[in-house]
């Protein structure tokens, strides 16, 4: 009897020692080198900002690229036409709509009492152009324009956190205007 106790004791003894632990640990997939996608380029952030207010219009970098370069030059041909007080000129790029609106005796007898110069009276839409259009623009520099829509840009100024509005155009007939902001 002692034989089998010892027989089944040593089998005992050769199965646990044989055995190893089967535990299984998870493995883990095959790690990926990082890729990092390159920083985004000032001009992309530029075009990013441009258009963020689009309401699922798209507007292709080509289309803006092309749209900024009109938009600055018509800038910059009006800051020409703004040093030569040319009221003449300026009527080309002022849209319809804004040269009717600012004739109105009424538009123009309320937006003289918002005037800083106290006592100045618009009468007439050259007196606009000569007292609110060319003070509140000349010399300010542009740094990107913002889409509305594909029809509609505002031209802004950069100023720290700050977006200043300077200018707004509105595509007309495949022609950028300037649309002026109504009271």
């Amino acid at each position: 009897m002692k034989n089998i106790i010892y027989l089944v004791f040593a089998a005992c003894l050769i199965l646990f020692a044989g055995c190893e632990s089967t535990t299984v640990e998870k493995s883990e997939a095959p790690v990926k080198p990082s890729v990092q996608k390159p920083a985004k380029t000032e001009a992309e952030l530029e075009y990013e900002r441009a258009t963020q207010d689009l309401d699922g219009e798209k507007i292709s970098i080509e289309t803006y690229e092309m749209d900024k370069k009109i938009i600055l030059e018509k800038i910059s041909e009006l800051n020409i036409i703004m040093k030569d007080k040319n009221y003449k000129s300026w009527l080309n790029y002022i849209e319809k709509s804004s040269i009717d609106y600012w004739s109105m005796k009424t538009n123009l007898s309320a937006v003289s009492k918002q005037l800083p110069v106290k006592g100045l009276n618009l009468k007439t839409l050259e007196d606009y152009f000569n007292y609110v259009f060319i003070p509140s623009r000349m010399g300010r520099r542009i740094d990107e324009i913002r889409y509305l829509s594909s029809t509609s840009i505002k031209a802004v100024q950069i100023r720290n956190d700050d977006t200043i509005v300077f200018y707004n155009f509105k595509k007309i007939d495949d022609q950028w205007q300037v649309e002026l902001p109504r009271l």
